[in-house]
């Protein structure tokens, strides 16, 4: 008999960590486990990219907040976990604590999931989090953590919370990219290098040093054109300081894009400026691509990735001139044998390989729990 899993989602946005979830979903065996969405703000880019032989349950609109309807969520949440083998919450916060809860309610085992630097990001650092998370957390059987330095990160910030964390890294649809990475663009050809940016436009990732960084090079004579794929809500400040540097006619925001992968294609260098990151999606994406990358050291994630800079250049955060030096470096420096072995490296992290480490721990919580 398949098991029955209940993916809690806290929406549907275009980010690393719901395309991760979907990604898992989508390839788990289907032999095995019978996958339901449940998602507490039912809305975002990816809503149109779920399959639809997959379950989903919405619970609140976009801008609802849970707490002023909680009843109606854990409602929602009991129903869906009574009819569920196993509870996963997809996210930090919200969905992991309404894992926990309706586990506790309904005798059903639970899991969490860590995508984010902990202690660098803000939220959870919040009394209220901080509190919940000690509380709710040590109900779960385990913790799923995205790379090593999350686990550390996690580990270090609760580290009297008796809950197992267990590294899982991201998974990325290595096939997939290699098609979408042909499709057609949209963008003119240019004779300067282009320097590609993909993410939420949000304060963690760190877009105004890519700018200024991008600005550093021009202004010591460095022809480039910088393109930042993504929708947030540090646009309105990142136009402003684009306008402030007057290089509009050599940077431009494309908002959301379903295939980021074709536009990796013109890109000379991917470029993550992020200030904190769990695992970085993108940039084990543009390892799988053959594209250079350069990266900020976070605390987690990249360098884990690029094996502290033997598949991309490091740069220190938040020092724009120094991740300027590195993208200009790795423009000139660039060859086909370091193509080769980034493509090699991102292999570490296909759905083949990642998959099956999600299979095998659900199936041992399963085993381990009285039916």
């Amino acid at each position: 008999m398949r098991k029955k899993l209940l993916f809690i989602m806290q929406s549907l946005q275009g980010g690393g960590a719901e395309r991760v979830t979907l990604d898992v979903i989508k390839h788990l065996d289907k032999s095995l486990f019978e996958p339901t969405i449940l998602v507490v703000n039912y809305f975002g880019e990816l809503v149109s990219t779920v399959p639809k032989d997959i379950k989903v349950i919405p619970v609140l609109r976009e801008r609802e907040k849970s707490y002023f309807h909680f009843f109606k969520v854990i409602r929602t949440v009991l129903k869906a976990a009574k009819q569920s083998d196993l509870i996963i919450g997809t996210l930090e916060m919200t969905p992991t604590y309404l894992a926990s809860i309706v586990s506790v309610l309904t005798k059903k085992p639970a899991i969490g999931w860590v995508h984010i630097d902990v202690k660098q990001y803000p939220k959870i650092n919040a009394p209220i989090h901080r509190y919940l998370t000690r509380k709710l957390y040590k109900r779960l059987k385990v913790v799923i953590a995205v790379s090593d330095g999350a686990k550390k990160s996690f580990e270090e910030m609760f580290p009297n919370l008796q809950v197992r964390v267990k590294r899982i890294y991201n998974p990325i649809r290595i096939e997939e990219i290699s098609h979408l990475f042909l499709e057609q663009h949209d963008l003119e050809e240019v004779n300067e290098p282009i320097i590609l940016g993909i993410g939420r436009l949000t304060a963690a990732k760190g877009f105004d040093n890519l700018i200024k960084a991008h600005k550093y090079l021009l202004d010591q004579k460095i022809p480039n054109q910088l393109i930042i794929l993504g929708e947030g809500d540090q646009r309105a400040s990142l136009e402003t300081l684009i306008a402030e540097l007057q290089v509009q006619k050599s940077v431009r925001l494309k908002g959301f894009v379903n295939n980021p992968y074709k536009y990796l294609r013109t890109a000379n260098v991917f470029v993550l400026s992020s200030r904190y990151e769990g695992f970085s999606l993108v940039v084990a994406e543009a390892l799988a691509a053959g594209i250079p990358v350069v990266s900020t050291n976070c605390q987690s994630g990249p360098a884990e990735i690029l094996e502290d800079g033997k598949y991309g250049l490091l740069s220190p955060q938040d020092d724009y001139k120094a991740l300027g030096n590195r993208i200009h470096e790795t423009i000139m420096s660039d060859s086909e044998q370091n193509k080769h072995e980034r493509i090699l490296r991102a292999n570490d992290f296909s759905l083949q390989k990642i998959i099956p480490e999600y299979e095998y721990l659900f199936r041992t919580i399963l085993e381990e729990t009285p039916s």
